[in-house]
């Protein structure tokens, strides 16, 4: 059987131990495929990942979707999978990497790759330096560093369209709100990431409240992340002989869970600097962090200030939930939230 068929067998089979529909002799042959290679035991790992990829692109619009039914389905994951089943079947995927040695040869390995990455269907943005640089060629990156850098990725490559859109004086994004204060224009993303009550949390202020997309699953790292760019603020016409310090504030809760889970939120202000059209390279950040409790009817603040550098061009507030251990290879399927999002930014001229 060659190495596609084996992909589409672990992609049917995992799915069905997901929706706890497998046989003994599906779990038992899904070990099997777990052991063959390194690569089918990250095409497993990302099998987990794709799902929150999915989830993170279509948001609230699934929920008006007509289901279609195929003969021929190679992976259909519901959003509230069987817990245990899911432990145990991510569990084992992280112990078999470190269990077994990697005696596949090099040429072996770089077929499974470009196999895995044609039904996997990833795109993977290439970092450069501190630099912000989307259109660098990835062709080069190891397979196995795209789920490790994904989440900030994905976050960057939010951040560069913002930026891209400010810098042409643009006025409308169907993602965002964008708004003209006094000597600045923020770019505020926080209306497209609201949900109304769910998951038996209610809004802080107002009927909507903030809603983070799926986290990211790293076996290897046993880590669960998820960023989200919530602002950027284009100050490059702020008078240079000013001082200025911007001042971040936003409360947290997240939803309820079966079994133990230890969430950390944290709040960055980054102040990013560069030609118009070229990358932009980090002037310095400011973090402050929290680990979340597990009473869905209190909220918890979280603050973050920042003495904005000389030369700053923008200002990129991001909002972070992450997960250690052993429990990230399962996130928080009730979500993450956030409200009383606000931003302050004061001037003074010397």
């Amino acid at each position: 059987m060659n190495t596609l068929h084996l992909y589409e067998e672990l992609d049917c089979l995992t799915s069905k131990s997901l929706d706890e529909i497998a046989t003994p002799a599906d779990i038992e042959r899904l070990e099997e495929l777990i052991k063959m290679s390194s690569s089918m035991r990250k095409r497993y790992a990302l099998l987990v990942t794709q799902e929150s990829l999915l989830h993170w692109e279509t948001g609230e619009v699934t929920d008006f979707v007509e289901d279609s039914k195929s003969d021929k389905k190679i992976i259909n994951f519901p959003i509230f999978a069987s817990a245990a089943a899911a432990i145990v079947a991510l569990l084992s995927a992280w112990g078999l990497s470190k269990q077994f040695p990697q005696d596949t040869n090099s040429s072996q390995i770089a077929l499974d790759n470009v196999e895995s990455n044609k039904l996997a269907g990833k795109t993977v943005i290439a970092q450069k330096g501190n630099a912000f640089d989307p259109t660098a060629d990835n062709s080069q990156l190891p397979f196995t560093t795209e789920v490790e850098v994904l989440p900030a990725a994905l976050n960057k490559s939010v951040v560069f369209s913002a930026i891209e859109l400010l810098e042409s004086e643009k006025r409308f994004d169907g993602g965002a709100i964008i708004s003209v204060e006094d000597n600045f224009v923020v770019w505020d993303r926080t209306d497209h990431l609201s949900v109304p009550a769910e998951n038996g949390i209610l809004p802080l202020e107002g009927a909507g409240m903030i809603k983070l997309s799926g986290m990211v699953v790293n076996v290897d790292a046993q880590t669960a992340e998820v960023q989200e760019t919530l602002q950027v603020v284009d100050v490059r016409d702020l008078s240079p002989q000013s001082a200025s310090t911007i001042d971040a504030e936003i409360c947290l809760n997240k939803g309820a869970t079966a079994y133990p889970q230890t969430t950390e939120f944290e709040l960055s202000v980054e102040a990013l600097k560069g030609l118009e059209g070229q990358d932009k390279f980090s002037l310095g950040s400011s973090t402050n962090s929290l680990i979340a409790d597990a009473d869905q009817e209190t909220w918890e603040n979280l603050t973050s200030s920042f003495v904005v550098p000389e030369g700053a061009d923008f200002l990129v507030v991001s909002l972070t939930a992450r997960i250690e251990g052993p429990e990230s290879l399962l996130p928080n399927p009730s979500g993450n939230y956030a409200d009383s999002f606000r931003v302050n930014l004061s001037t003074v001229v010397h």
